[in-house]
């Protein structure tokens, strides 16, 4: 299996492949779940909530889940479609710890094209923590808001993009404009 270059949400892009290997494949830019480099070069997605949203701002034909090798869940686009927009979690929510795969391929790319994503579910006190503060939000907008503020502002992009496109999120004009302008400005030139 090849991996393609992947971008990591709001403003870094990082190529994942060996030294001196060509990309063939196009960038796949995730804004959810948030990325980061381990010190093995590996895109790792710290998990804060259980049932993460997917989102890459690219049409990808494919997505998987797996463990260790086995395919938990897949997702392919029916031909001359695209999968598009926000994915939730398909699986039982991830444990404290619990490490999976997330494979993305985006369109136009090989079949055994994909950018691999770690996930890990973060620590259990962060993920309690995380669950009851979305757990207390409600349908609020405004609590939504000053609640992804205030991630933001503290530096944990992780959870305020989790926040952002949790599917238990309303709409409302201003969180709308907010997750548009996100999504919009991707992960920014590399």
């Amino acid at each position: 299996m090849r991996r393609t270059c992947l971008a990591i949400g709001l403003g870094l892009a990082l190529a994942l492949l060996p030294p001196g290997a060509r990309l063939l494949a196009a960038t796949v830019c995730v804004l959810t779940p948030r990325l980061a480099l381990n010190a093995r070069g590996e895109a790792v997605a710290a998990v804060p909530i259980g049932a993460p949203t997917i989102l890459s701002t690219e049409s990808l034909e494919e997505v998987r889940i797996e463990r260790a090798g086995e395919l938990l869940w897949q997702r392919q686009a029916l031909p001359g479609e695209a999968i598009d927009g926000p994915i939730a979690w398909p699986l039982a929510p991830i444990r404290p710890g619990q490490q999976l795969q997330l494979l993305l391929r985006p369109q136009g790319v090989r079949r055994d094209d994909f950018a691999i994503i770690l996930l890990e579910g973060d620590p259990a006190e962060r993920m309690e923590r995380a669950q009851r503060e979305l757990d207390g939000l409600g349908s609020d907008p405004l609590a939504w808001w000053a609640s992804i503020q205030r991630n933001f502002d503290r530096g944990d992009l992780s959870l305020g993009l989790a926040l952002l496109y949790a599917f238990e999120g309303p709409a409302s004009p201003r969180l709308d404009n907010l997750r548009r302008a996100v999504f919009q400005a991707g992960c920014g030139a590399p």
